[in-house]
């Protein structure tokens, strides 16, 4: 019982750092530069003019399908994430017909930490 509360514990800390972290950092960041540019244009209009219709409406063009993107991203990838949660549940059960409840705890924990460090791993990795 203390393998599988650590286990959710530990899975819904990942899903709350690596899910909601970086959604509400992308939709920050491109939050800021549009306000920001809007605030430039608004108070300097003669020097911002020319900028903020040409280059920066292309900017703000990308970062806004940039930022889509990404955010479909990791709402497929929390969807994946719920996939294996409950995956796991059916190993544990499988395990836990075969081999005693303490080995089943610890395979299932064993495979859990796997599939989080090859995932936080895949994460790390493209975005940073």
């Amino acid at each position: 019982f203390f393998l599988l509360s650590f286990f959710l514990f530990s899975f819904f800390l990942f899903f709350f750092f690596h899910f909601f972290f970086f959604c509400s950092f992308s939709f920050f960041f491109f939050s800021f530069i549009l306000f920001s540019f809007t605030f430039l244009f608004l108070f300097f209009p003669t020097l911002f003019l020319f900028l903020y219709s040409s280059f920066f409406f292309f900017l703000f063009l990308f970062l806004f399908f940039f930022l889509f993107f990404l955010f479909l991203f990791f709402f497929f990838f929390f969807f994946f994430f719920l996939f294996f949660f409950f995956f796991s549940f059916f190993f544990f059960f499988f395990f836990l017909s075969f081999f005693p409840p303490f080995f089943s705890f610890f395979l299932f924990s064993f495979f859990s930490f796997i599939f989080f460090f090859i995932s936080s791993f895949f994460l790390y990795f493209f975005f940073f």
